[in-house]
């Protein structure tokens, strides 16, 4: 018999009448009514880590993305009496909250009630757990939440990897929706790898060569083996979201995935954006593949090898090239400070050059095959030629792309984006994202649940962090109301910084649980809207009367 999909409300239906899971709702108005009517509230705690969650919360709710956790469908849980989403939830606020060991989510998460109570679990489960599994060999050591970090890690492990990709992808695809990215996009490719040990089941192996010193001085080349998997990613380079990733063993090679996930990533923004552009390290230098991206409208950019002939033919025609056809440009740097500064000017100088036919394998299978016959015609193809990169000749660097080489820096400029890839996803990812360990179990399928949740965590924190900074500024009126999303508007400031400077700031306030709403206060807010009288109110609260205006409420 078929089986026919719930709908997202169907499954919200589900969950709340059936499973009892139902995420508290933030609405200050009403929570601030009940208190200024001196009605019960459920419970108050303090804000701290939750004032991160708080905002966060509220962004996936307008985003969509419970609806996405929601539809996760794993077989084996159904009998548990802990609904799939609580656990991807949890597990999500485990990534969010930087939470390096499951061992220690006992005591700084499950313990922790306002975040737990936002999850959707009550103060007796969060108390008293679900049963009395485990009570009769507990002696000293009491509850510490609902559920173990060993339930969390076997039952967050049985989601598919099918699963995982489709909840990613329907993430992206709701960002899109959403208006976090630009109509058209420009995209880098990369990819990093996720060392393990070897006796992860399932781990690929890499053979790799590095010189090493010896005591006598003298340098000799040591064979390494690095095992475990490897993550590639496909990022937009205006807001450093993943648009599309993928794991594979660790020694694969990556290259036979642009044009996979540049499809895919097509496929998560249509209707809302595309792609126009990728720029790519040598690693991704394929004809064939080249050629089908160009084939799709998209401008490519991508470093070429050394052995190459036309990387040999672009270098010898750039040095014969007339001073009208080098692209220059200067900048200056100081260095020192006071009345030691020093300025120094640096020049890059660039050749772009059209129409090389020297990349006999720019094309279609069926054209490149032959391109050893003596009357084969290549596809022509641009190219870009540092002659000098600030002061410094260089005569190893050519660029070979689709695009206009007219002006050469436009390409480029275009192939440094290549780096953000590393310095802003996979660095910050191996980070405070913890991407690169803690895994619920020691295998592939444990290294895939874990990545894609903690690409997925962080792609969302970025585009939470961006909507609510450009929020701040239009309130401001210091941005434009059609001014896109940009990384820079979070001012160099990483995951870690974040949720310091969040902690820092939600210090002096409360999270009001009342039925299944919430609400966030200043202290000194909740002490008026209770109906206490205090002597002093930080100025930016205003007065008694400002505060209940602010939450339509009378004197």
């Amino acid at each position: 018999m078929g089986h026919k999909k719930q709908t997202p409300e169907e499954s919200r239906r589900n969950l709340v009448n059936n499973l009892s899971w139902q995420a508290a709702q933030r609405n200050d108005k009403q929570v601030a009514q009940a208190i200024h009517n001196g009605e019960e509230v459920d419970a108050i705690y303090g804000l701290d880590e939750v004032g991160l969650l708080d905002g966060f919360f509220q962004f996936l709710e307008q985003v969509g993305i419970f609806f996405l956790v929601e539809e996760i469908e794993v077989p084996d849980i159904q009998r548990v009496l802990i609904p799939v989403v609580q656990f991807v939830l949890l597990y999500m606020l485990r990534i969010l909250l930087g939470i390096d060991s499951m061992n220690a989510l006992p005591a700084l998460l499950f313990s922790n009630v306002a975040a737990m109570m936002l999850v959707g679990f009550n103060a007796h489960q969060i108390v008293e757990g679900f049963t009395r599994r485990g009570d009769a060999l507990r002696k000293d050591k009491p509850k510490q939440g609902p559920l173990s970090p060993q339930c969390l890690a076997q039952n967050i492990y049985k989601i598919s990897p099918s699963e995982l990709e489709k909840f990613f992808n329907g993430m992206v695809r709701r960002l899109a929706a959403f208006g976090t990215f630009a109509a058209k996009i420009a995209t880098a490719i990369d990819g990093s790898p996720l060392v393990t040990t070897e006796n992860y089941a399932g781990c690929g192996c890499l053979k790799v060569e590095r010189r090493a010193l010896k005591k006598d001085g003298g340098w000799v080349t040591v064979i390494e083996l690095l095992f475990g998997w490897k993550l590639i990613a496909l990022i937009d380079v205006r807001t450093r979201i993943p648009l599309a990733i993928k794991v594979v063993q660790i020694q694969e090679y990556e290259g036979k995935w642009i044009v996979p996930l540049v499809k895919q990533a097509q496929a998560n923004l249509a209707g809302y954006a595309r792609i126009v552009k990728v720029v790519a390290d040598r690693i991704y230098l394929d004809g064939e593949d080249l050629w089908e991206l160009d084939q799709m409208g998209l401008t490519f950019v991508v470093i070429a090898k050394d052995r190459m002939l036309v990387k040999k033919d672009a270098l010898a025609q750039a040095a014969q090239a007339p001073a009208d056809q080098v692209a220059t440009r200067t900048r200056t740097v100081r260095h020192g400070y006071g009345s030691r500064q020093t300025t120094e000017k640096l020049v890059t100088r660039l050749v772009g050059l059209e129409g090389l036919t020297s990349y006999g394998l720019y094309g279609p299978e069926e054209h490149t095959k032959h391109y050893r016959r003596k009357d084969y015609q290549a596809n022509p193809i641009n190219a870009v030629v540092v002659l000098e990169w600030d002061s410094k000749q260089k005569n190893n660097h050519v660029y070979l792309t689709n695009g206009p080489v007219d002006d050469p820096f436009e390409a480029f400029d275009g192939y440094d984006d290549r780096s953000l890839i590393e310095n802003c996803l996979f660095r910050e990812g191996k980070g405070p994202w913890n991407l690169q360990q803690y895994f619920p179990q020691r295998d592939e399928q444990g290294v895939l649940v874990h990545t894609f949740f903690t690409m997925a965590v962080q792609a969302l924190a970025t585009a939470y962090r961006l909507w609510d900074r450009e929020q701040e500024l239009s309130a401001q009126q210091s941005k434009a109301a059609d001014e896109l999303l940009d990384y820079s508007l979070l001012g160099g400031e990483g995951a870690q910084r974040w949720r310091r400077r969040l902690k820092q700031e939600n210090r002096n306030k409360v999270i009001v649980f009342v039925g299944e709403h919430y609400g966030t206060f200043h202290l000194a807010e909740f002490m008026v809207l209770a109906g206490l009288r205090l002597k002093e109110i930080p100025l930016e609260l205003g007065t008694p009367a400002d505060i209940l205006m602010r939450f339509a409420l009378g004197p």
